[in-house]
């Protein structure tokens, strides 16, 4: 039976923070970036769990000082259930009330009740990420559609349409532009948007919604190519979500070759 340790790293051990890392190359430009922010106070060490056994290194953990980004713990993959409950419990103990735990399948087990016993309860359905290689291919654009800002936000029968869709508190946003399909009748029925990500080079694409009355008519993968389509112009990739139980949408992304890449859950203190 393993017994486990919660530890903070010195600046001489911060290595160990990376001992989990499949990438020696992706290592050498972290720890440098790390050590540096640790210096300028952007990261402070007690915010640096690393959970161990007699095995070595179990999983890591960083608290951002941005309450409002996510924790994402980084586990063996034969970590045992005990142990996640461990780094868990740490992890709740030292954050705020709004800070969210994510666990993502390509960096911890997807052990749902190991979380939970360490003091946290489920915070939103299972989802599921996709990248898109904007440059691998070409998408067609809907010669029908109707872009804009503001102003096209603010069109009654848009402000209508975003509300049966339960988005009436979307706001546009500098930067984005958002598009509307319309029906033979030239209503709207479908809209999305597309606008810059925090990633130089990345596309953020927000598929508001298709009315219910028109669902099933290839509204949503048209509007989902025609975002993409747009969105080549000037950026090369684009990264997406959505609930894994929302099989509608996520034949929308394998449609526009879309490549599945991770799979998360969701948490929130208890």
């Amino acid at each position: 039976m393993n017994t486990y340790t919660i530890q903070t790293p010195t600046l001489n051990t911060l290595a160990d923070f990376f001992a989990l890392h499949p990438d020696p190359l992706d290592v050498a430009k972290r720890l440098p970036i790390l050590r540096e922010n640790v210096a300028a106070g952007r990261v402070r060490l007690e915010n640096v769990l690393i959970l161990r056994s007699e095995r070595g290194v179990e999983g890591t953990a960083l608290i951002s000082v941005a309450p409002q980004i996510p924790v994402f713990p980084r586990f063996r993959p034969d970590v045992t259930p005990e142990g996640m409950t461990a780094l868990a419990r740490a992890l709740r103990e030292r954050v705020e009330p709004e800070r969210k735990l994510m666990l993502q399948d390509d960096l911890a087990p997807l052990d749902a009740d190991a979380v939970l016993a360490g003091g946290w309860v489920s915070d939103a359905p299972v989802h599921v990420m996709y990248d898109t290689d904007l440059q691998a291919r070409s998408y067609p654009l809907a010669p029908d559609a109707v872009e804009g800002g503001d102003e096209l936000r603010q069109r009654p029968e848009v402000a209508v349409l975003l509300d049966t869709l339960g988005h009436a508190d979307w706001e546009w946003a500098e930067g984005w532009t958002l598009v509307a399909l319309p029906d033979t009748a030239g209503q709207p029925v479908a809209l999305g948007a597309f606008g810059p990500s925090t990633r130089p080079g990345w596309v953020n694409l927000n598929m508001i919604g298709v009315h219910p009355d028109a669902r099933g008519q290839g509204h949503g993968t048209r509007l989902h190519a025609h975002l993409l389509a747009r969105a080549a112009e000037s950026f090369t990739m684009h990264g997406g979500g959505t609930e894994a139980d929302n099989h509608a949408m996520r034949r929308i992304f394998e449609k526009n070759g879309s490549r599945q890449t991770a799979t998360q859950m969701y948490f929130r203190p208890a």
